[in-house]
């Protein structure tokens, strides 16, 4: 299975996409939304291999516009599957986040699992340059800390996936915590060829 960037998979999306077998919503967003959409994602982003350099054979593209409406081009061996979904950001001590419908990942990945309807998936995001990094949550160490009471969440494995669930009210307590995003973000350059 391929993981959700996030925006979503980024700010899906992409998941930005669901990769590990793996993937964490919220019963609730953390933070409210701001209206509008930051003017620095509106654009098309590329994604970037280990390297640096965009990806030829298995490639993302992002196109995010003024509405934060998410639109994600995959090509991955001669398919292409393109999807949209609508992104919500916000910012909390300096750091910047984004969610979006954490069923549109699954059906873009082809899971049959669903969250219940309204939960959302989130990802940390800054932008750097030309490039925009984009950290999904740390499913797994959040796993053991739903099992270990730490947070409130429920943890499930179903066709051999991992699924967590955050629940109860918004905590943008919960964003503070040691861990709960990757240690490294996907990254995205800007598409030199598209004006913004």
């Amino acid at each position: 299975m391929n993981r959700p960037f996030f925006p979503a998979t980024a700010v899906a999306a992409a998941s930005l996409l669901l990769a590990a077998c793996q993937a964490t919503s919220f019963e609730k967003a953390p933070l409210a939304a701001e209206p509008g959409c930051d003017p620095a994602l509106v654009g098309r982003w590329n994604s970037l291999e280990d390297d640096g350099q965009a990806g030829a054979a298995s490639e993302i593209r992002l196109r995010i516009d003024a509405s934060c409406l998410l639109v994600v081009d995959m090509r991955s061996e001669g398919s292409r599957r393109i999807d949209e979904t609508r992104i919500s950001i916000a910012r909390h001590e300096g750091l910047a986040y984004a969610w979006f419908d954490a069923n549109w990942p699954l059906r873009l990945g082809r899971e049959d699992y669903r969250f219940p309807a309204g939960d959302v998936m989130l990802v940390r995001w800054r932008i750097d340059g030309e490039e925009l990094l984009v950290w999904q949550v740390a499913d797994k160490p959040l796993a053991h800390a739903i099992i270990d009471g730490e947070v409130a969440g429920e943890t499930r494995f179903a066709d051999s996936t991992l699924f967590n669930r955050l629940t109860g009210e918004a905590n943008p307590d919960l964003l503070g915590r040691s861990g709960l995003f990757a240690a490294e973000p996907g990254r995205f350059r800007r598409d030199p060829e598209a004006s913004r």
